[in-house]
């Protein structure tokens, strides 16, 4: 009996190594199927890493390949690359892949430092040689972007900043009491978690503020375009705010002002806000030819506040049902408004505390969807210039 379990157990055994050395193939024909395209990936500031990205390998083979060598064809560039669970350093090998299989293979780059003020191309080849000595490529490229840091930055004296470099803002930027921080002609990209402090004065000229990632949600959705991406404006009591031509966009709450503050915008957008847009309560507030459009807030809230519009668009095209009114004006607030174009989803776009007067029919125009050149709520692009020739013409920013 013993005998014939042995005997029956090493058959087993040379059927399973026979067939195992049956079902690898290393024939110079068979190879794997790679992405043709090169593998895509987005912007990344120097010094920080990108997002994930992924690409199928794919044996459509009726026997299993073996892989003896997988590398970067360079190494030195910040790529990161995880094969069949296990990341290059610098290599792998005796990778397997089944016929009719596929296996998923993970991206990653901290990107180097570009030496310029432009992004700059990053190129490198995942190698992958077969067991039959066949070698095959997967062409991967991302671009670096050299940024100024100004991590947990705090302004104590008036300083003046214009920059061709992207600023990087991780943690509270403050600007302090007493101190004057001026910004011209740049760029800031705040980290989830980073906000701008004004408790002094803060003047701003030609200057946009978002958030700092620059890949994407989906392959048609940069998360540019995605609220909430970082903490938004706060301007603290008896504190200055100025701002000329400028666009802040894709905060938590765009811009928030306290008692005592003083907030002047001129020709800027406020846009895509997770809260509201402007959140402000015992504030002067006083907007000219300005655009507040998309919170799932309000576009304007504002209590015991004296507010000024004068040409100005706000727009609540928000894409998600939650989103509330476009104005409301609460409990002792005052207002001079002149020439508003206001328009959204909402039967009712404003609102009133008891007291405070309402706004006169000959100061505002209510927008239709169709007067605006373009609301795309599946890519969330949108563009609240009028077109010719409609009835809202002579009301809004962009009469």
């Amino acid at each position: 009996m013993m005998k014939r379990i042995f005997y029956f157990l090493l058959t087993i055994m040379l059927c399973v190594a026979c067939s195992d050395d049956e079902q690898f193939t290393t024939g110079s024909g068979d190879v794997l199927s790679l992405p043709e395209d090169t593998l895509k990936m987005d912007t990344v500031f120097s010094g920080r890493s990108s997002a994930t990205y992924t690409f199928w390998i794919h044996n459509r083979n009726s026997k299993a390949l073996r892989m003896t060598d997988v590398r970067l064809s360079d190494g030195t560039k910040g790529f990161r690359v995880n094969v069949d669970g296990e990341y290059l350093n610098p290599n792998i090998g005796g990778v397997e892949l089944l016929g009719k299989d596929s296996m998923l293979v993970f991206v990653e780059l901290t990107a180097p430092t570009a030496g310029q003020s432009e992004p700059k191309a990053v190129d490198e080849q995942l190698v992958i040689t077969l067991e039959s000595g066949t070698r095959q490529t997967v062409s991967m490229r991302a671009w670096s972007w050299d940024a100024e840091r100004w991590d947990n930055k705090t302004v104590t004296a008036d300083e003046e900043v214009t920059s061709q470099k992207p600023i990087l803002v991780t943690g509270p930027l403050i600007v302090d009491q007493g101190a004057t921080l001026r910004l011209r002609d740049l760029t800031l990209y705040f980290h989830e978690d980073a906000s701008l402090v004004v408790n002094g004065a803060l003047e701003a000229e030609n200057v946009t503020m978002r958030g700092d990632r620059l890949d994407r949600m989906f392959d048609y959705l940069p998360y540019d375009h995605i609220s909430g991406q970082w903490q938004g404006v706060r301007v603290r009591e008896n504190a200055r705010l100025s701002m000329t031509d400028c666009d802040l966009h894709a905060a938590y709450i765009g811009l928030t002002a306290v008692e005592g503050s003083e907030v002047q915008l001129t020709r800027t957008v406020i846009h895509n806000s997770a809260g509201d847009d402007i959140f402000a309560t015992g504030a002067s507030l006083v907007l000219d030819h300005c655009l507040l459009s998309n919170a799932e807030g309000s576009l304007l809230s504002a209590e015991k506040c004296n507010v000024v519009l004068s040409h100005c668009t706000l727009a609540q095209y928000y894409p998600f049902a939650l989103r509330d009114i476009a104005l409301s004006l609460g409990e002792a607030t005052t207002h001079s408004i002149e020439k508003l174009l206001i328009g959204g989803y909402e039967e009712v776009l404003m609102s009133y505390s008891e007291g405070v007067e309402k706004i006169t029919e000959e100061a505002y125009h209510i927008a239709e969807k169709e007067d605006f050149v373009l609301i795309d709520e599946d890519n969330l692009i949108y563009d609240f210039h009028l077109k010719p020739d409609t009835k809202s013409a002579g009301f809004g920013c962009y009469e």
